[in-house]
């Protein structure tokens, strides 16, 4: 689950981290109320889990309670990837002498430390432009993070002065944060340095592992938990609690392809062909076995509401043990029920297995709709949404163009 930044930054201060000063606000109102009582000087930020808001115009800087109110009645109702910004973080600024980066994630080997002395700008911007200021290195998951491993790292990344022993130790308390926290990220955005040489967590971003929340009931059900989702995504969760079954997960992405895929290792293999052949998917989905044709429809709905999305590829393994019918079932629902035109909106199904007869006869109600002959692999499926994707961003640039 990704988290806010006020949630993130709660559960940072929780453990006696320092963070700046800061309140929610919901209205401009609010917001200028927030920024009397922190002073004046706020950043206003739209409180999304969605990286890069102040290239989007998310982030906005106010020396005054007025200038507050002007930026919060510009930002509230924007969206930023597909997420209504419907809450705002109103934080003090603070006067700024250093800035730094630092993350933690995990590799396919071990917990991962990312850091950098180019702190506050876009990070992968730093890592394609000077890949020499950006250091990554493994860490040791049965030893930790010690203090004095952090100011090796901090050295090897250039940092020298009184400033080093600040950011290491701090360094090392984010990543036994981090571990505490079940985290699967944690992102500081810039760590700062004011002129007097304390350290300051302006920037602070945390996903947290899913199956771990039970540890953290304060999360599970919150408004951080709400605000991590857009509106299609908030749907899938509530159909898979208002329905029996395995359940449906459903991500979405920036791209227009739309995915019903499942298969565990078959449906991440078929988002990465699409990427590979130049496709862009709209969302990734995975299905427990047997979900239920409700919890389906609720990810279909989901990718056919989603108005990025141009098309939809609905791919299992290379056979699979559910019905393949069950499947066309909740697909032919949720296309009537959404008027989905599947000669303007491709739909490519690749579904072998028990009652593929059946399914193949009840998706040839749908004109338009492609299912794919007997054995086509999943290179087949992804190459055929691929081309009918691209053809129809053609159909729209031209139309655009008249």
């Amino acid at each position: 689950m990704k988290l806010v930044e006020d949630s993130t930054k709660q559960l940072l201060r929780s453990r006696g981290l320092p963070v700046p000063a800061g309140g929610v606000a919901t209205t401009a109102a609010e917001c200028a109320e927030l920024a009397r009582e922190l002073g004046g000087a706020v950043a206003v930020k739209a409180l999304v889990a969605a990286g890069r808001r102040g290239k989007a115009g998310l982030v906005k800087l106010a020396a005054s309670p007025d200038e507050a109110k002007a930026a919060a009645t510009d930002i509230l109702g924007k969206e930023i990837a597909g997420r209504p910004v419907e809450r705002l973080y109103v934080e003090k600024r603070l006067d700024i002498a250093e800035e730094f980066y630092v993350s933690f994630a995990f590799s396919d080997r071990a917990p991962k430390i990312v850091l950098s002395s180019k702190g506050g700008v876009d990070i992968e911007h730093v890592f394609e432009t000077e890949p020499g200021s950006v250091l990554q290195a493994d860490i040791d998951a049965a030893r930790g993070l010690r203090p004095w491993d952090a100011t090796e790292l901090w050295s090897q990344a250039g940092l020298t002065g009184r400033t080093l022993p600040t950011v290491a130790r701090l360094t090392a308390e984010l990543y036994a944060a981090f571990v505490a926290l079940d985290a699967q990220m944690l992102e500081i955005n810039p760590l700062a340095i004011d002129p007097d040489g304390k350290p300051c967590l302006v920037g602070a971003m945390m996903e947290i592992d899913d199956d771990a929340l039970f540890r953290h009931p304060e999360l599970a059900h919150g408004p951080s938990r709400h605000a991590s989702e857009n509106p299609r995504e908030r749907a899938v969760l509530e159909a898979n609690r208002a329905y029996p079954g395995g359940d449906s997960r459903y991500t979405e992405l920036e791209g227009d392809i739309g995915l019903l895929v499942a298969g565990g290792g078959a449906g991440l293999l078929q988002h990465d062909l699409i990427v590979g052949m130049g496709g862009r998917p709209a969302n990734h989905s995975d299905m427990s076995p047997a979900p239920g044709t409700e919890k389906m429809e609720a990810v279909l709905d989901a990718v056919f509401t989603n108005p990025r999305a141009r098309s939809l590829l609905i791919g299992y393994n290379y056979l699979q043990m559910a019905p393949c019918d069950h499947v066309v079932k909740a697909l032919v629902k949720s296309v009537a029920r959404n008027k989905v035109d599947a000669t303007r909106f491709p739909i490519v199904l690749r579904l072998f297995g028990p009652r593929e007869a059946e399914a193949r006869a009840l998706a040839a109600t749908i004109p338009g709709i492609r299912y794919l002959p007997p054995g086509s692999s999943l290179e087949d499926g992804a190459r055929t949404i691929v081309t009918l994707t691209e053809q129809v961003r053609e159909n729209s640039k031209q139309v655009a163009g008249q």
